[in-house]
């Protein structure tokens, strides 16, 4: 399904328990970008980073680099930190228009003589997906280079444990994965134009995903399959391809890049370099990882942080109230009308339903047993050393990095409510 990626990974370094800090579009590019946690940044959600912080754009500007970027301006905020030379601003899919975006920020920096930094944000796969309706004007009906080489079809899909086994969600998947058939195309002549400009053999090659898919219990939620991302790296004189197990997150992107560019960091990031790492002298020592959500693109507050293990995941939402309705873009589409259809005769996923828009204020899985995340174990006694061994993280790093959400975690865990949580109107898109 995605023979350029794969090829890509056969060459690269693979970080397989890589995770975004934060799974919305917005918020994540500004993570990858700053090295900093959304509360640290100002990157909440579809907000601006704080004035001044550095970014990769600023930092690498002012080492000498040509800086560009290909789709997704709007999710990086504001101006004054991210300054590229050149932008292809707009939410084409057209794999074309990336290859020669790449080429010509190659040519650009060359007749500047200055070395070049490339962004490429593919808009596949995003809603709406390939083959629907409403993506026929922007996808130009799925023909010409549009076209994947072969449609997936719902009765071939491998429904993941997240969602139910139902034929409109098989269908929407089948369009989803079409999508990132596409997805694997762009990035095929983006790296087709790397090497026609002939400085493939001394660039470093990054690929990454801003979150999860957008299906319910994914992107927009701490849940696993929202925050779980990959991780490529290929550079010069790289050893020999391996595949890490160690936990990284997107926050380390930055100070990776910065130390194999051999350009200084800025202070105040929150990630680590995985030079190291990939050095092999030494294994990073990060036992737990916590993510974030917190504003979504309808402006609305839905809180909710995750700290995880290898195996384990500890979330907590403080909005979930019994009240208060879960709302996101993810809803929209073929999977959730089905789950609700469902749920009027299958007690199950009747149950699922309100674990996903009702949820509950903390809640602890297995991954390895449960990887759908489907039965809380907050109550087992076997679990409770572990549970209060990853609560008190959690709790010293929200106290540690001024969370906005440390005084609510307080309070539930003393047995009281959360501050109620009011929906604000800033609008964002997704």
């Amino acid at each position: 399904m995605t023979p350029n990626l794969d090829r890509l990974a056969t060459q690269s370094h693979r970080f397989v328990r890589n995770r975004t800090t934060a799974p919305i579009c917005q918020p994540s590019r500004e993570a990858m970008m700053t090295g900093r946690v959304p509360h640290r940044s100002g990157g909440l959600g579809f907000t601006p980073v704080y004035e001044g912080t550095p970014t990769l754009v600023t930092v690498l500007k002012d080492a000498g680099y040509y800086t560009a970027t290909i789709h997704k301006t709007e999710h990086m905020q504001p101006p004054s930190c991210f300054p590229w030379d050149h932008t292809i601003p707009g939410v084409n899919r057209k794999p074309s228009e990336y290859e020669q975006g790449v080429l010509d920020a190659v040519d650009a920096a060359r007749k500047e003589n200055k070395p070049f930094f490339v962004m490429c944000n593919i808009n596949d796969p995003h809603r709406p997906f390939y083959g629907t309706r409403a993506a026929a004007t922007m996808d130009n009906n799925d023909t010409g280079e549009y076209v994947v080489p072969r449609l997936i079809r719902p009765e071939e899909i491998d429904v993941p444990p997240t969602l139910e086994d139902l034929l409109d969600i098989r269908v929407e998947l089948s369009q989803y994965y079409n999508s990132t058939q596409r997805m694997d195309i762009s990035l095929g002549r983006v790296l087709e134009a790397l090497k026609a400009s002939g400085a493939e053999s001394d660039t470093i090659v990054f690929f990454s995903a801003d979150h999860g898919m957008p299906f319910p219990f994914s992107k927009a939620t701490t849940y696993d399959y929202g925050t779980r991302t990959p991780a490529l790296v290929r550079y010069p004189g790289m050893t020999k391809p391996e595949s890490f197990e160690d936990l990284t997150c997107n926050i380390d992107y930055m100070p990776t890049l910065l130390e194999l560019l051999e350009v200084p960091a800025p202070e105040g990031m929150d990630g680590h370099s995985w030079i190291s790492l990939m050095h092999g002298a030494r294994k990073q020592h990060r036992e737990f990882l916590v993510t974030h959500v917190n504003s979504v693109n309808s402006g609305a507050e839905y809180p909710s942080r995750a700290i995880q293990d290898n195996r384990y995941a500890l979330m907590f939402t403080p909005w979930c109230d019994g009240k208060l309705k879960f709302s996101i873009e993810s809803m929209q589409g073929l999977t959730y009308p089905a789950m609700l259809k469902a749920a009027e005769t299958e007690p199950e996923i009747r149950a699922r339903v309100e674990q996903f828009i009702i949820g509950t204020p903390m809640a602890f899985f297995d991954l390895q047993e449960d990887p759908g995340q489907r039965v809380n174990l907050m109550d087992r006694p076997e679990h409770r050393e572990r549970i209060e061994r990853m609560t008190q993280a959690l709790r010293e790093y929200m106290k540690r990095s001024s969370d906005p959400q440390y005084e609510n975690l307080e309070r539930v865990l003393a047995g009281k409510p959360a501050t109620v949580i009011q929906p604000h109107n800033t609008k964002g898109n997704d």
